[in-house]
């Protein structure tokens, strides 16, 4: 695929994504949900669009079924709908990272990975500090002392919930 080819598929996710980005916005206006992501994979008409949500409230799956056939209803009204073989509706599991503070306010008191300037942590979420934009963990150190680790929220890297296997 020559370089023209390859802008071209770019060039025209970036119209699908911002046109999904309005449809999915205009469904979650007034809810307590948020969009977090879009992510759009495969070429021409076999691509799937990933769309995550959520929420400062645990996201329950009918909600998540509402919202997407809600927004399936809306892209088949759409000029693009033929671009997209599948939709997909979620939240973002606890296997990705966290891009919003917000988000953590469910995760209090949970075993958390995550590097700040290159360096690896494990910690348990103790406290937010949503005026200072500051989060604090209490770290387990190799010798299982625990000491108290604070920072701000852009300064974590890869934030996410260890799981437990």
């Amino acid at each position: 695929m020559g370089w023209e080819t390859h802008f071209f598929f770019k060039a025209t996710d970036y119209i699908l994504e911002k046109e999904l980005n309005i449809l999915i916005n205009d469904i979650l206006n007034g809810k307590n949900i948020h969009l977090i992501e879009i992510v759009i994979r495969g070429e021409r008409k076999n691509k799937i669009a990933e769309i995550y949500v959520d929420s400062e409230d645990a996201l329950d799956f009918e909600v998540l079924a509402e919202i997407s056939r809600e927004l399936n209803a809306r892209i088949d009204e759409q000029s693009f709908k033929d671009e997209l073989l599948k939709v997909v509706v979620s939240s973002p599991g606890v296997e990705r990272e966290f891009k919003y503070m917000w988000q953590l306010k469910k995760h209090l008191n949970r075993i958390f990975e995550f590097s700040v300037e290159g360096n690896p942590f494990t910690g348990k979420l103790t406290d937010i500090d949503s005026e200072r934009n500051e989060l604090k963990f209490s770290i387990i150190e190799k010798k299982k002392e625990v000491s108290e680790y604070i920072n701000t929220f852009d300064k974590f890297v890869d934030l996410r919930v260890k799981l437990p296997f």
